[in-house]
């Protein structure tokens, strides 16, 4: 379980820091890490339509080259040190 916690916080600190170095390049010669794509299903149109209520549920993933990059580190850094951290 602690391991799994470990990985966790890796992976949404690679996240949220590749977010930050890939806004940070937008104007710059590294321009290229904030290069983006993803796909989305767009929440247009209502999954249920009742009278009193509706639900419309959508999904949208966008990752760029600076998140890709700060994950791939993030799971070298847990093999690195998982076995050393977490017994």
């Amino acid at each position: 379980m602690k391991k799994i916690l470990y990985l966790a916080l890796l992976l949404i600190g690679g996240i949220i820091l590749g977010s930050l170095i890939a806004e940070r390049t937008v104007n710059t010669s590294l321009e290229w890490l904030s290069f983006s794509g993803g796909f989305e299903f767009p929440a247009d149109k209502p999954l249920l339509n009742f009278t009193i209520f509706t639900i419309t549920i959508g999904f949208s993933f966008n990752i760029n080259i600076a998140q890709l990059m700060m994950i791939m580190l993030a799971i070298f850094t847990y093999y690195k040190t998982a076995p050393k951290l977490v017994p």
